[in-house]
């Protein structure tokens, strides 16, 4: 899902703001697997683990604990990363991201840093695997570190150190109005015409 903020006064080319997460939906998903899992531990173990919860540990109760404890911290850990939002913000000095629990601060790259700004479509399931940040390859751009989360239009920006940082555009009318007022001087390739 996304929410835009962008203002329509004086300032709407002065800010471009975007926010996305994962289709909660996949919460649930969540849910069930750790309901399965741990229904799954406690009838295999459950009088060894049992005994080692009442102070009469037996080898297995003590792994079959361990086990139990790290596998609902990693179902937490992914609800966490399913139900957080993440943050892009764009001004005149460049733009910033932030995506608890992967990016706890602002991660801010200058307009200085990019040499060109991509625009394409792309499906987070189709073309990157998944969603949320997803690390690796889309299209030609190779060392890629997209914000994936709803299939539509991309701004891929790659910066001079190699990398392409890309993120979904919701309002792509205003994301076109903040490049030329803002950063006119960076090209921008749409061969899609996807800006308008």
């Amino acid at each position: 899902m996304a929410n835009g903020d962008f203002s329509t006064s004086y300032f709407c080319v002065m800010h471009y703001r975007e926010q996305y997460r994962v289709p909660p939906a996949f919460l649930l998903v969540i849910g069930i697997s750790a309901i399965t899992t741990v229904t799954i531990l406690l009838a295999v173990g459950w009088s060894d683990l049992w005994a080692f919860l009442n102070g009469k540990p037996t080898e297995e109760g003590a792994t079959l604990f361990w086990v139990f404890i790290g596998i609902l911290a990693l179902e937490a850990l992914v609800a966490w990363m399913i139900s957080s939002w993440c943050h892009v913000e764009m001004d005149a000095q460049g733009f910033r991201i932030k995506y608890p629990p992967i990016i706890l601060r602002w991660k801010s790259r200058p307009w200085s840093q990019v040499t060109q700004i991509t625009i394409t479509q792309i499906s987070p399931i189709g073309d990157l695997g998944g969603w949320g940040l997803r690390i690796g390859s889309v299209g030609p751009f190779r060392r890629a570190h997209v914000y994936a989360f709803e299939e539509g239009t991309y701004a891929l920006f790659t910066l001079q150190s190699g990398r392409t940082v890309g993120m979904n555009i919701q309002r792509t009318a205003d994301f076109r109005v903040f490049l030329e007022t803002m950063v006119p001087g960076i090209p921008v390739l749409d061969s899609g015409q996807r800006l308008g």
